[in-house]
């Protein structure tokens, strides 16, 4: 029989000698199988490209098999035609295109072949191995197809088995022990964000039920522009379907899971919520009841809008002082800014991976019922989790869902002011009278202060010091910006912003 890297995975079908190989892109392989003897017999299931370490997976196969001589990448419909599902795809595509450095480094891109993969041995599967793209067929054109293909090819080298790829370690890296913050338009982006902190920042410690954590110590992540009446779940369209199940990310589970907030009552076997613990309350022994959310907020903002008494909480000391199961979101305060109403709140104990998106979109869809009883602009969002931590037996979802989205997507433009916005303004930057000048403006164009220098640096001391930016990607920017003014004033060049200098 065929030999396999990870065989319990990856079935074989065939017998030896077979010089097809075939790997589907997001879809079970196995299922398509089991739909024709005909691949059943001809074809050996090398593997799958599960975002990018499934190229590892196909390379492995094709050195234990060096009889195969065409490899065949399918996938159709669902998650394989994603930007999300394709990203193993395009990668294989670009190694057999492109190659690899001696590195390991797939040519013209950042990812690299697991060390333990011999690259000459790479080099030698890459131009033994004739790649296939088939995704446009259909199973019974597929079945046609690989009947012409000669069964049996001669090997082009022994089969050789690369040794087991150590796998890479989950560092903490450095940075500050408490406050961190977070500011993104929507919930999932926002949250996206935090579990991208954890899994790199966050503190590897124990808990109290016997399992370890990541945690980060006062986390605050601002969201500015969700509706939740229609949430905004974009970013996960490419996300396994089980993943979202798990975080909390359907629309459908998210609008259910409204009446925690909305509703005073809790479902029958359930002590409370927290609508429960919002609108009744208790009071003392006596059995009264206090809507919070009426006579406390709402109230204390008709009758002052500045108020800074809107101020609720889910704790009961005499009950959750002896409780294993207190409230985690323990405080939610309402203030009102120009005519905006925010809402902020805080959670003692914050499970990011499975409790935090739901919980985000409950208080999002509270503070808009407020927002509309009170005739308020619908505000921000704040949540500052004081404990932000991913349980242990998360740590593997969420490594390979920031992997995917951050740490292995090849960088895009630093910053763009059509599409990305700074709260706190821009800069023109122009050169005048032999020195660099720098306008800054307000978000709406108002002009707030203007400055000058000779060099790049000393403008920026200023700009650090003043802390007249709020996003990281807009002061990289106006970094390399400046730089090209100052090279453009000492070269006598024409300098004109976001356009390359003209030698």
């Amino acid at each position: 029989m065929v030999s396999l890297y990870q065989p319990e995975k990856y079935k074989v079908f065939l017998g030896k000698g077979k010089s097809i190989g075939f790997c589907t892109i997001w879809n079970e392989a196995e299922a398509v199988f089991n739909k024709s003897k005909i691949l059943q017999e001809k074809i050996t299931i090398l593997g799958t490209l599960y975002s990018r370490s499934g190229v590892n997976i196909i390379l492995r196969n094709l050195a234990l098999n060096p009889q195969i001589r065409k490899l065949f990448i399918w996938g159709n419909g669902g998650l394989s035609n994603t930007q999300f599902g394709l990203m193993g795809k395009s990668l294989i595509e670009k190694l057999w295109k492109d190659g690899v450095e001696d590195d390991g480094v797939i040519k013209g891109t950042q990812f690299k072949i697991e060390k333990e993969i011999n690259i000459e041995i790479l080099r030698k599967i890459i131009s033994n191995v004739e790649l296939i793209d088939i995704s446009n067929l259909s199973l019974e054109e597929i079945e046609k197809y690989v009947e012409k293909v000669n069964e049996f090819v001669a090997p082009y080298m022994k089969p050789i088995k690369f040794p087991e790829a150590v796998l890479e370690k989950i560092e903490t890296f450095p940075s500050e022990e408490v406050g961190w913050l977070v500011r993104e338009k929507t919930i999932l982006e926002a949250w996206l964000r935090v579990v991208e902190r954890i899994m790199r920042y966050g503190l590897i410690k124990g808990t109290q039920y016997g399992y370890q954590q990541r945690e980060l110590i006062g986390v605050t992540w601002v969201i500015n522009n969700e509706n939740p009446d229609s949430p905004d779940l974009s970013i996960a369209s490419d996300w396994p379907e089980e993943l979202k199940k798990v975080i909390g990310a359907i629309e459908k589970d998210i609008k259910e899971y409204y009446l925690v907030f909305l509703s005073p009552e809790p479902p029958e076997g359930i002590s409370y919520t927290y609508g429960n613990r919002l609108m009744k309350y208790p009071l003392g022994t006596d059995g009264k009841k206090l809507d919070q959310i009426e006579e406390v907020i709402i109230k204390q903002l008709k009758d002052s809008p500045d108020s800074r008494r809107a101020v609720a909480t889910t704790l009961v000391p005499e009950i959750d002082a002896f409780s294993k199961e207190s409230p985690c979101i323990t405080q939610l305060q309402a203030l009102q800014s120009r005519g905006k109403l925010h809402f902020l709140a805080t959670v003692r104990s914050h499970d990011i991976f499975k409790a935090a998106i739901p919980n985000a979109f409950g208080l999002r869809i509270l503070q808009k019922r407020v927002c509309e009883k009170l005739g308020f602009e619908l505000g921000q969002l704040q949540i500052t989790s004081q404990s932000a931590h991913i349980y242990e037996q998360d740590w593997d979802n969420a490594y390979q869902l920031v992997k995917c989205a951050f740490w292995e997507r090849e960088p895009s433009l630093v910053f763009d002011p059509n599409t990305q916005k700074d709260s706190r303004g821009y800069m023109i930057i122009n050169i005048k009278n032999g020195k660099i000048n720098v306008n800054f403006q307000g978000p709406q164009g108002e002009e707030l202060m203007n400055f000058e220098g000779k060099t790049a640096k000393e403008i920026m001391k200023k700009i650090v010091q003043l802390e007249l930016l709020s996003r990281t990607d807009h002061l990289l920017d106006i970094g390399a910006e400046l730089q090209k003014a100052e090279i453009a004033l000492n070269q006598g060049l024409i300098y004109n912003q976001d356009k390359p200098l003209n030698f």
